[in-house]
């Protein structure tokens, strides 16, 4: 038996969860502790909400809430889905929690005590108009290392790359998207650098590339070899933890990308109080086996960051196993939240069976970075063909059968033929080769060959015709069904790490409740053994289902609905007009507050979501076309009397303009 910390990356509690995040995560990472589990490995699976960091800070505001509220209430509704969704966690915590805020400290305090953490003064950005400290998600500018405008100044989402403070270029400030000042601040800086060769032997080390995926590897060692930069772990007015030396400001609190791994260790912390166990044993012993689940997004943080946290204290074991997988597209589009081109988890858990959910994800899940697919049609050809059709069809007809002719009894075998004793061998063999996929996190081949599997039974089955030899050869017919539910138990076992409830209910029809992986390899059910009456466990997805849902993913995402013919007279009410901006000033997130002078002696207010594709700047003087007699709308405390017309495909927008100079107040027709 051997120790095993599993973690999968903690969600970040600023939204509800999605088909994307479980089918990169949280699904390939409960299938995995439930194979150990069932291999009688001591396991520990641990989760929990990741807390931190400007974007709640800012959402929590735009939703009234403080950010310990807003974390709270989306911790709970993620937890919610993933239950809903039979993730297996032993322990879901938060890292706001005093136990991460311990071991945090710990981090800082024992990596300071060995001189990897030093100080050093850098430009901070400050907006003397707001009168704060911009953290790295309050400032966008220029990436300069690939020059992608409008990012975040913490990171690339083009290059991926991260963005130290100060190095962002032409910065501007979310609130109000005014350019920020700097000012020159002493930060704690992490020393990255000096880890570069013991990062490469690490990652160098695993040979066969099982433990740590070769194309993973290969990306993060072209970083190594780039030149690792130290790491500025130092924010400002920020949301999180202070930082616990005697020489920071009061101000200063830590990097969430610091104490957000740290987390994994805190939740490992809490299930031990809990359960009276030393936390100690999974992380600072080398016989404890820690695996991460992640998706491609957070590759840098990973596998580069938190090992070097982790070889600077020189006590806490590192990861010996990785597994990434990729996206997660949506009918071949990228799955977007403000397309709404998306299918949230509560949504798909409250119309399908977990267990549906479960089959088709996990079937795109092969411990790969390349991207997978979605499809409404392909997921109700899955479900009816393979889990219907195949293996949900074929385990009925065996139970009926022994219902109906064997009194609900399993019949008792004798002298095997060659066709008998080679699905013992499939019996015996399988689980290994199922062990191996599942240990390798390629669930894609373990669903597969268990298909495959079930094929090969019908085949047996149908090839032994015993609903004929039941008379003709009374022996042939009882060898089929006594090996075809033993079968069934055996696959109970193989299913049960992807599909658990409805391996179990098999297992409940079958009365009899395996006790480990390996006895899916022994023909457990004997003779005279007494089963339950047979009930389907799945059933078919009506075609007319999939074709509403592609209809509803269509008008969700379509902004202005369904096209409706407008009377002429209708149009008319609309008062458009050409207006000038004559102000513009960032608010919360990505609405700007505009002043459009429409008529000489008429100034109109607007509050527009243009933040993500307009800098308040860049509005001044513009002419543009305006409704100006909509009902007036407060928003953030401002009344809007009116809408600017813009183009919108998918989340780029761009203003209607006129094509020639033309007189501010125009009328549209």
């Amino acid at each position: 038996m051997s120790r095993m910390l599993i973690t999968s990356a903690l969600p970040y509690a600023n939204g509800d969860l999605h088909i994307g995040h479980v089918s990169s995560t949280y699904i390939p990472a409960d299938v995995y502790a439930r194979f150990c589990r069932l291999k009688k490995h001591d396991v520990v699976f641990v989760c929990g909400s990741d807390d931190h960091g400007t974007p709640i800070s800012v959402a929590a505001r735009e939703a009234g809430r403080t950010p310990l509220e807003h974390v709270d209430y989306y911790r709970e509704r993620q937890l919610n889905d993933l239950k809903a969704l039979n993730i297996s966690f032993d322990n879901y915590y938060k890292t706001h929690s005093e136990e991460n805020r311990e071991i945090t400290e710990y981090f800082l305090l024992k990596l300071r005590e060995k001189g990897y953490i030093y100080q050093k003064e850098v430009n901070e950005f400050y907006c003397e108009k707001d009168k704060t400290y911009l953290p790295d998600r309050m400032i966008k500018g220029t990436c300069p290392h690939c020059g992608a405008e409008d990012q975040y100044s913490d990171a690339c989402e083009v290059c991926g790359r991260t963005i130290e403070p100060g190095e962002i270029l032409k910065p501007y400030c979310i609130l109000c998207g005014n350019p920020p000042v700097t000012k020159r601040e002493k930060h704690f800086i992490f020393k990255l650098s000096v880890f570069s060769e013991r990062l490469y032997q690490w990652l160098t080390s695993d040979k066969t590339g099982k433990n740590f995926p070769r194309d993973v590897v290969n990306y993060v060692l072209q970083w190594i070899k780039s030149g690792l930069q130290d790491w500025d772990i130092t924010r400002e007015d920020y949301w999180g933890f202070k930082l616990p030396y005697p020489d920071a400001k009061e101000n200063q609190y830590v990097y969430v990308w610091f104490d957000a791994p740290i987390g994994y260790i805190a939740s490992t912390i809490n299930w031990c109080r809990k359960n009276k166990a030393n936390w100690e044993d999974y992380w600072k012993r080398e016989d404890s086996f820690i695996t991460h689940f992640i998706g491609k997004d957070i590759i840098y943080h990973h596998f580069l960051f938190w090992p070097a946290m982790l070889m600077g204290t020189e006590e806490i074991t590192l990861p010996k196993k990785y597994v990434v997988n990729g996206y997660l597209t949506l009918e071949g589009l990228k799955m977007s939240k403000s397309r709404k081109w998306l299918i949230p988890l509560n949504y798909i858990l409250q119309k399908y069976p977990a267990d549906y959910v479960r089959f088709y994800l996990a079937f795109k899940a092969a411990n790969t970075i390349k991207d997978n697919n979605f499809s409404w049609e392909e997921f109700q050809e899955r479900i009816n063909g393979d889990l219907v059709d195949n293996i949900g069809n074929f385990i009925h007809r065996i139970l009926h059968f022994i219902n109906n002719r064997y009194d609900s009894k399993i019949p008792e075998p004798s002298d095997f033929d060659e066709q008998d004793r080679e699905f013992i061998q499939l019996i015996q063999t399988a689980p290994d080769e199922l062990a191996t996929y599942y240990e390798e996190c390629d669930l894609s081949k373990a669903i597969k060959r268990i298909i495959e599997l079930f094929k090969f039974a019908n085949s047996y089955f149908s090839a032994k015709e015993p609903w004929k030899t039941i008379k003709e050869n009374p022996k042939q017919a009882k060898n089929a069904l006594y090996l075809c539910a033993n079968f069934l138990l055996s696959s109970s076992i193989l299913l049960y790490p992807i599909i658990p409830q409805s391996a179990e209910k098999l297992q409940k029809l079958l009365k009899i409740k395996p006790e480990n992986w390996d006895t899916a390899k022994e023909l457990l059910l004997k003779p005279e053994h007494q089963i339950q009456k047979a009930e389907p466990l799945f059933e078919k997805i009506p075609k007319e289902e999939i074709i509403k849902e592609i209809e509803t993913l269509k008008q969700q995402t379509e902004q202005a609905g369904k096209k409706v013919e407008v009377d002429i007279s209708e149009f008319n009410k609309l008062d458009i007009r050409i207006g000038e901006i004559i102000s513009a000033k960032q608010l919360q997130g990505d609405l700007i507050h505009i002043i459009v002078k429409t008529e000489p002696n008429r100034q109109v207010n607007i509050v527009g979501k243009l933040g993500g594709n307009y800098k308040p700047q860049e509005l001044y003087g513009k002419k543009v076309t305006v409704i100006t007699n909509l009902k007036p709308k407060k928003v953030q405390g401002i009344l809007s009397e009116g809408m600017l017309l813009a183009a919108i495909d998918g989340e780029k927008i761009s203003l209607i303009v006129p094509d020639k100079d033309i007189e501010t107040g125009s009328k549209v027709k």
